[in-house]
């Protein structure tokens, strides 16, 4: 046994170790449980469906093919092969699922680009160079899902927030230990983590990521396809030509055909000539579209700046060797290397050029945005300084002036600048404006109060209103529908919130909210 784990332990850390043991035990575990026997027999007839398993033969062998390209290089090699497994596993397969049912435009696959090469991952793989001794990551695996499982359950009931608190000064504590324990390993044996071995590790995630992004970006342009397609009615093969000609290759234009209500429409039509008028019109608005098109002129010069460099970097300093042994071009070689020389600080200066024209642009960009959607970002700032940690339910009136009235005046700001909030904003922007507005609509049918009705009320008439609803409401002992679908939604609408504010961060400014 001992022997076992000693050979383990020269391939996994003790951490991973700990984890993998639990798994085991936990996995056993539940095949004899009765209610995961159950779980088991509905996933299982899902995953072995013929366009999953097809979809995962793709994303092994692309996986593959890809690992083999960064061992022709020279960087992959066979002590990253645990890393290759374990990444394959808890990563590239979860961010698969999560790229297919989330992703919607070019800005989310950049966003996911942006969080591999975040300083926060680098962080992660310090911690995770060293860990404790194999009993203590026995210990310490458990006891941290446990606390997680304790504190994700108390953060949502206001009785338990005392419990929360305790949860969080254990993470801190732990994880304040975790840092200063591996700062003064590091401190004692930095030939732990400043080696090629460990660059290579930190650098195979974002290199097999960039790899497999394009697979990700197929496998999702596919999903929206399938979605849009399974709409159609009648005279499919036509109307699927018109689709893919309108959205091609791009996602964006692929997702706004999915969500536009007129496309949706047409798709169950018989002519297929309005379908046809509905994407010429779908595609004039995308192009009028200001938040998604204002900054591709400098994105453009951006992208052909660095493609010059590095064209012009290989011409003089590996292609050109070669090329001058040839006699009828030797005698071209000082205009070559001047011309490359001249090519690269072009490109340089037009690099820098294009940044600050990006930056101006994006500048500009804020300024329209800040003041023409002044209102918007001013109930959402004011909504944002009245949210609670744990929304007063059993306080109506509170819920009415921290919540339900403002809910009300979005509801109506929304719909009365649709048009502006679509154009100005980006793809994502949008969307998250629209995941929001979808909130309101339930908050608003959980209330059961139309716009023009609100404006009559007040604290006092909510109140009444509210005790009216609730005794009128099925209910089953402490349990009311009325108070429950309220309940829900306004947790739902707390969340959006959340989501746009942190996506406009940076055009809201208490200064002037």
């Amino acid at each position: 046994m001992w022997e076992l784990i000693s050979k383990l332990q020269e391939i996994f850390n003790n951490r991973e170790l700990a984890a993998g043991i639990w798994i085991i035990i936990l996995f056993l575990f539940s095949i004899f449980s009765k209610e995961f026997r159950k779980f088991y027999k509905k996933i299982f007839p899902i995953l072995l469906k013929k366009n999953i398993i097809i979809a995962f033969l793709i994303f092994i062998v692309y996986y593959c093919i890809a690992i083999r390209i960064l061992f022709i290089l020279g960087f992959w090699e066979l002590n990253l092969l645990k890393d290759s497994i374990f990444w394959f596993l808890f990563s590239e397969i979860p961010l698969l699922f999560s790229v297919i049912s989330k992703g919607k435009d070019k800005y989310f696959f950049l966003k996911i680009l942006r969080e591999s090469m975040a300083f926060a991952v680098v962080v992660d793989f310090i911690l995770n160079v060293w860990s404790f001794n194999f009993f203590i990551e026995l210990l310490i695996v458990p006891i941290v899902i446990i606390i997680t499982a304790f504190s994700a359950y108390s953060g949502r009931k206001k009785e338990f927030a005392n419990v929360k608190k305790f949860c969080d000064y254990v993470f801190m504590f732990y994880g304040i230990t975790v840092i200063i324990t591996v700062g003064v390993h590091l401190l004692t044996d930095m030939n732990d983590i400043i080696n090629i071995r460990s660059l290579k590790e930190l650098l195979f995630p974002i290199f097999i990521l960039i790899f497999n992004l394009p697979l990700m970006y197929g496998f999702s342009l596919y999903n929206i396809y399938e979605q849009i397609f399974a709409i159609m009615d009648k005279n499919k093969f036509t109307k699927k030509i018109a689709i893919i000609k309108f959205a091609k290759a791009s996602i964006t234009k692929a997702y706004a055909a999915r969500t536009d209500s007129s496309i949706i429409l047409s798709l169950k039509e018989t002519d297929d000539t309005i379908l046809k008028n509905n994407l010429i019109n779908l595609k004039s608005k995308l192009k009028l579209k200001i938040g998604d098109n204002y900054m591709k002129r400098s994105n453009f010069y951006i992208i052909t700046s660095l493609l010059f460099f590095i064209v012009f970097t290989v011409i003089l300093g590996l292609s050109i060797e070669n090329i001058l042994n040839l006699s009828f071009i030797y005698e071209y070689k000082d205009l070559i290397d001047y011309l490359s020389g001249f090519g690269m600080l072009f490109s340089v200066f037009s690099f820098v050029y294009s940044i600050g024209l990006k930056m101006k642009k994006n500048e500009d960009l804020s300024l329209v945005k800040k003041y023409a959607l002044f209102n918007f970002f001013y109930l959402i700032n004011r909504q944002y300084k009245t949210l609670e940690e744990f929304p007063s339910f059993e306080k109506p009136d509170i819920l009415f002036s921290n919540y339900i009235q403002i809910a009300y005046e979005l509801i109506e700001e929304c719909a009365s600048n649709t048009e502006l909030l679509e154009n100005l904003l980006k793809s994502y922007e949008w969307d998250s404006v629209r995941k929001l507005q979808n909130s309101l609509y339930k908050l608003r049918a959980s209330i059961g109060i139309e716009e023009k009705e609100f404006e009559e009320f007040n604290s006092e008439k909510f109140l009444s209103y509210y005790y009216i609803k609730k005794d009128k409401s099925p209910k089953n002992g402490d349990w009311n529908l009325f108070e429950s679908n309220i309940e829900t939604s306004i947790n739902e609408y707390i969340e959006s919130i959340k989501n746009v504010y942190n996506e406009f961060r940076k055009y809201i400014n208490y200064k002037e909210y």
